[in-house]
């Protein structure tokens, strides 16, 4: 069974290490007829995040940013939204859904950030909003900490990826250990990185405002992608995807790769091999890798065992203050109907 109306916009929102890039892959959005999505599968807000929070030079707080400075990163998000919206109505013109997964943290606004990280920032909110072209009203309600207005945000059916923070924070600072190795994080930047990611208040918010519209915003768990097959079957018929192009094999990007030689003369590995070295390697769904008995005082014994006392305290302080949000999503997430 199929969605009777599926959404013409599908936006999948989620925060790192939760499993996105694999339920890509199961989703298999290049076979699937009647959905379209660029080639990274979303990831469209990425310029404006990789210009204030992965810069590869020592950090500076927003409100060190000069008005120019401002104003050209509120013109790098103006980009960013105006390519979405022309790529998603080209889709729904030919008659297509749209598909596309953003971090929530990289939609939201460069001033909510900077308060998140206790920083003084004298750009207001309006400073790095987006204009819409074709509504002279915009307005964003409290619970909208994005870039984008409300106007904008109700045109997409809201899909939220969470994962337990105790898989999902460990995960990441091992990715952020090799995104400072290989250059892409200045020493610097890496405290306020971790900072503003390792929580589920950007996605906590959206998920809320959601609520607030009137939608009825969808929540899936890594845990169940991973281990509950019928539960991404029934993703698939509340959203218009079809389930029959499901793909649970593929072959690794070795056994893709093999023979062919690269032409990169920079030798830094990118963002891609980073941040999905472990799904690139793997021909399918790998099993265990859910929260399912986790002891998050267990957890952090490992932690500090293998990143130090000082980091393994502050991971369980990060994982112990986002799992309200955590439970409280997953206390509405997608289940199969057998449950």
């Amino acid at each position: 069974m199929r969605a009777e109306h599926p959404p013409q916009r599908l936006f999948l929102v989620t925060y790192p290490r939760t499993a996105s890039n694999l339920l890509l892959k199961i989703l298999a959005l290049d076979e699937q007829p009647d959905t379209l999505t660029n080639k990274s599968g979303g990831y469209y807000f990425r310029p404006a995040f990789l210009k204030t929070g992965m810069t590869g030079k020592p950090h500076r707080p927003t409100g060190h940013l000069s008005r120019d400075e401002a104003h050209d990163l509120q013109r790098v998000f103006q980009a960013c939204f105006e390519k979405l919206e022309h790529d998603s109505n080209a889709a729904i013109d030919q008659g297509k859904q749209y598909f596309v997964k953003e971090h929530a943290l990289w939609l939201s606004n460069p001033t909510n950030i900077s308060a998140a990280l206790g920083e003084q920032n004298a750009h207001p909110e309006s400073s790095f909003r987006v204009q819409q072209n074709f509504s002279s009203t915009s307005t964003w309600s409290p619970k909208n900490q994005t870039v984008l207005p409300d106007e904008a945000l109700r045109k997409w059916c809201l899909v939220f990826l969470i994962r337990h923070p105790a898989l999902a924070f460990p995960s990441y600072y091992r990715a952020v250990l090799d995104l400072r190795d290989e250059g892409y994080l200045h020493e610097s930047e890496v405290q306020p990185h971790l900072q503003a990611n390792m929580t589920l208040q950007w996605t906590r918010s959206l998920y809320d405002w959601s609520c607030e519209q009137g939608s009825a915003p969808l929540v899936l768990d890594a845990d169940d992608v991973i281990s509950d097959y019928a539960v991404v079957v029934r993703l698939c018929e509340m959203t218009g995807l079809r389930a029959s192009r499901l793909r649970l094999t593929w072959n690794s990007v070795s056994e893709e790769d093999e023979g062919e030689c690269s032409l990169e003369i920079d030798t830094k590995r990118s963002l891609g091999a980073i941040m999905e070295k472990t799904l690139s390697g793997s021909t399918g769904v790998v099993e265990g890798k859910c929260s399912v008995g986790i002891d998050i005082a267990i957890e952090s014994e490992k932690w500090k065992r293998d990143f130090g006392q000082e980091v393994g305290e502050s991971l369980e302080r990060s994982v112990r203050t986002a799992m309200p949000d955590y439970e409280y999503l997953r206390a509405r997430r997608i289940v199969s109907k057998t449950i």
